[in-house]
Order: structure tokens, then sequence, then C-alpha cells
């Protein structure tokens, strides 16, 4: 029996610019256990934040990570 394909992605897409920010974050996603952020290596990051705003993608700023984190470690998510 084939299983279905999850239909939940996740809410926050942290695009990083080397291998060390890449482990850095996910090393404090598995510590926060939080399973809603997928964590991507992209080169070619500032062209892709333009091209993410030009296309008025949904983009995070530092204020808003921190308020969702800090609602999740608190327990209020």
């Amino acid at each position: 029996m084939i299983k279905p394909m999850s239909t939940e992605f996740p809410r926050f897409l942290f695009r990083v610019k080397d291998a060390e920010i890449e482990r850095e974050a996910k090393r404090m996603v598995e510590h926060f256990r939080i399973d809603d952020i997928e964590i991507r290596r992209d080169d070619t990051i500032k062209d892709a934040w333009l091209e993410d705003y030009e296309r008025r993608r949904t983009i995070y700023g530092l204020e808003e990570i921190e308020d969702y984190l800090q609602k999740l470690v608190s327990g209020e998510l």
C-alpha cells in the first residue's frame, strides 16, 4: 500500500549561504524541536531574496522570527 504524501509544508524557509550556517541553523532547530522550518543552502541567496521580494512572497524579518521562537519556547504555540 502506498502512503499518501504529506500535505504539510514548513511555515518558514531559511535560506543560508554556506555549510557552517546551515549546520548551526539545523542544530538550533533540533534543540528547540521545531518541525515547521526548512533550512536550505542557497549560494544565490542575495538574488533569491530580491526575487521573493519582487514576487511579493512573504518575507519574515528578524523581529518576527524572534517573536515566533519566543512564543514557541514559552509554550504559547
